[in-house]
Protein backbone atom coordinates (compact mmCIF):
# COMPACT_ATOMS: atom_id res chain seq x y z
CA UNK A 1 0.00 0.00 0.00
CA UNK A 2 1.39 3.39 -0.96
CA UNK A 3 0.97 6.13 1.58
CA UNK A 4 0.71 9.75 0.52
CA UNK A 5 3.22 12.25 1.84
CA UNK A 6 1.97 14.19 4.83
CA UNK A 7 1.00 17.58 3.34
CA UNK A 8 2.77 19.36 6.22
CA UNK A 9 6.12 17.95 5.05
CA UNK A 10 5.88 19.05 1.42
CA UNK A 11 8.72 21.45 0.69
CA UNK A 12 10.65 20.62 3.86
CA UNK A 13 14.33 21.38 3.60
CA UNK A 14 16.47 18.24 3.67
CA UNK A 15 19.85 19.92 3.73
CA UNK A 16 22.20 21.66 1.34
CA UNK A 17 24.12 20.50 -1.71
CA UNK A 18 27.89 21.03 -1.71
CA UNK A 19 27.21 24.06 -3.91
CA UNK A 20 25.03 25.54 -1.17
CA UNK A 21 21.70 24.97 -2.91
CA UNK A 22 18.85 23.88 -0.64
CA UNK A 23 17.75 20.28 -1.11
CA UNK A 24 14.21 19.06 -0.55
CA UNK A 25 13.65 16.34 2.03
CA UNK A 26 13.14 13.01 0.27
CA UNK A 27 12.82 9.49 1.64
CA UNK A 28 16.21 8.61 0.12
CA UNK A 29 17.85 11.64 1.72
CA UNK A 30 16.37 10.83 5.13
CA UNK A 31 17.54 7.23 4.80
CA UNK A 32 21.09 8.40 4.01
CA UNK A 33 21.06 10.74 7.01
CA UNK A 34 19.79 8.00 9.35
CA UNK A 35 22.34 5.49 8.03
CA UNK A 36 25.15 7.92 8.93
CA UNK A 37 24.37 7.48 12.64
CA UNK A 38 26.77 4.78 13.77
CA UNK A 39 25.81 1.78 15.88
CA UNK A 40 28.53 -0.13 17.70
CA UNK A 41 28.94 -3.86 17.25
CA UNK A 42 29.21 -3.93 21.06
CA UNK A 43 25.70 -2.55 21.53
CA UNK A 44 23.35 -5.31 22.72
CA UNK A 45 20.84 -6.44 20.06
CA UNK A 46 17.78 -5.17 21.94
CA UNK A 47 19.29 -1.67 22.17
CA UNK A 48 20.36 -1.79 18.51
CA UNK A 49 16.70 -2.60 17.76
CA UNK A 50 15.54 0.47 19.69
CA UNK A 51 17.91 2.62 17.65
CA UNK A 52 16.74 0.98 14.41
CA UNK A 53 13.13 1.83 15.25
CA UNK A 54 14.11 5.45 15.95
CA UNK A 55 15.83 5.63 12.54
CA UNK A 56 12.84 3.98 10.83
CA UNK A 57 10.49 6.52 12.38
CA UNK A 58 12.73 9.35 11.21
CA UNK A 59 12.92 8.02 7.65
CA UNK A 60 9.12 7.72 7.53
CA UNK A 61 8.33 11.16 8.93
CA UNK A 62 7.52 12.47 5.46
CA UNK A 63 4.50 10.16 5.60
CA UNK A 64 3.52 11.09 9.15
CA UNK A 65 5.21 14.23 10.41
CA UNK A 66 4.86 13.26 14.06
CA UNK A 67 7.08 10.21 13.50
CA UNK A 68 10.15 12.44 13.86
CA UNK A 69 9.29 13.34 17.47
CA UNK A 70 8.36 9.73 18.25
CA UNK A 71 11.73 8.67 16.82
CA UNK A 72 13.51 11.11 19.13
CA UNK A 73 11.58 9.76 22.13
CA UNK A 74 12.47 6.20 21.15
CA UNK A 75 16.15 7.09 20.74
CA UNK A 76 16.16 8.53 24.26
CA UNK A 77 14.74 5.24 25.52
CA UNK A 78 17.67 3.53 23.78
CA UNK A 79 20.10 5.83 25.63
CA UNK A 80 18.44 4.99 28.93
CA UNK A 81 18.59 1.27 28.08
CA UNK A 82 22.27 1.57 27.14
CA UNK A 83 23.14 3.25 30.43
CA UNK A 84 21.17 0.66 32.38
CA UNK A 85 23.03 -2.12 30.52
CA UNK A 86 26.46 -0.51 30.84
CA UNK A 87 26.05 0.09 34.57
CA UNK A 88 24.32 -3.20 35.34
CA UNK A 89 21.60 -1.10 36.97
CA UNK A 90 18.21 -2.30 38.12
CA UNK A 91 15.14 -1.67 35.96
CA UNK A 92 13.77 0.65 38.65
CA UNK A 93 16.78 3.00 38.62
CA UNK A 94 15.61 6.40 37.35
CA UNK A 95 17.19 7.84 34.19
CA UNK A 96 18.55 10.82 36.14
CA UNK A 97 20.43 8.51 38.51
CA UNK A 98 21.78 6.51 35.56
CA UNK A 99 23.17 9.71 34.03
CA UNK A 100 24.78 10.82 37.30
CA UNK A 101 26.32 7.41 37.94
CA UNK A 102 27.59 7.06 34.35
CA UNK A 103 29.21 10.49 34.69
CA UNK A 104 30.78 9.60 38.05
CA UNK A 105 32.13 6.33 36.64
CA UNK A 106 33.67 8.03 33.59
CA UNK A 107 31.26 6.73 30.94
CA UNK A 108 30.08 10.28 30.21
CA UNK A 109 31.97 13.53 29.88
CA UNK A 110 30.62 16.68 31.52
CA UNK A 111 29.23 17.74 28.13
CA UNK A 112 27.50 14.40 27.47
CA UNK A 113 26.05 14.28 30.98
CA UNK A 114 24.60 17.80 30.56
CA UNK A 115 23.20 16.95 27.13
CA UNK A 116 21.67 13.74 28.47
CA UNK A 117 20.06 15.55 31.36
CA UNK A 118 18.39 17.84 28.82
CA UNK A 119 17.38 14.71 26.88
CA UNK A 120 16.00 13.16 30.05
CA UNK A 121 13.81 16.21 30.64
CA UNK A 122 12.68 16.05 27.03
CA UNK A 123 11.88 12.35 27.40
CA UNK A 124 9.80 13.19 30.46
CA UNK A 125 7.92 15.84 28.48
CA UNK A 126 7.24 13.29 25.75
CA UNK A 127 6.00 10.84 28.39
CA UNK A 128 3.52 13.33 29.85
CA UNK A 129 2.33 15.32 26.82
CA UNK A 130 -0.37 17.92 26.54
CA UNK A 131 -0.60 17.21 22.82
CA UNK A 132 1.09 15.22 20.06
CA UNK A 133 4.50 16.80 19.39
CA UNK A 134 5.74 17.22 15.83
CA UNK A 135 9.32 18.17 15.15
CA UNK A 136 10.97 19.48 12.03
CA UNK A 137 13.82 17.52 10.50
CA UNK A 138 16.21 20.19 11.74
CA UNK A 139 15.06 19.57 15.30
CA UNK A 140 14.88 15.78 15.14
CA UNK A 141 18.06 14.89 13.25
CA UNK A 142 20.52 16.43 15.76
CA UNK A 143 18.72 14.82 18.71
CA UNK A 144 18.71 11.43 16.99
CA UNK A 145 22.35 11.81 15.98
CA UNK A 146 23.31 12.67 19.58
CA UNK A 147 21.38 9.70 21.00
CA UNK A 148 23.11 7.35 18.57
CA UNK A 149 26.50 8.90 19.42
CA UNK A 150 25.96 8.44 23.16
CA UNK A 151 24.93 4.79 22.77
CA UNK A 152 27.92 4.23 20.45
CA UNK A 153 30.28 5.90 22.94
CA UNK A 154 29.02 3.91 25.93
CA UNK A 155 28.98 0.64 23.97
CA UNK A 156 32.55 1.13 22.78
CA UNK A 157 33.76 1.82 26.32
CA UNK A 158 31.96 -1.18 27.77
CA UNK A 159 32.91 -3.40 24.81
CA UNK A 160 36.53 -2.31 25.11
CA UNK A 161 36.57 -3.57 28.70
CA UNK A 162 35.52 -7.00 27.49
CA UNK A 163 32.54 -6.98 29.83
CA UNK A 164 28.88 -6.16 29.55
CA UNK A 165 28.86 -5.09 33.19
CA UNK A 166 31.71 -2.72 34.02
CA UNK A 167 30.57 -2.22 37.66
Amino acid sequence: MDYPQDPRTVGMLGGYAPSGEPLPATPDHLYEVAESWRVSEHTPPEIRDQLRVSRDLFTHCLLVWEFSAVGVAWSLLAVESALRWALGARQSTPFQQLIKRAHREGLLTDELADALDAGRRLRNDFSHPRNQPAWTLGMAAPALRRSHAVVFHVSEIVGGRGSTNPS
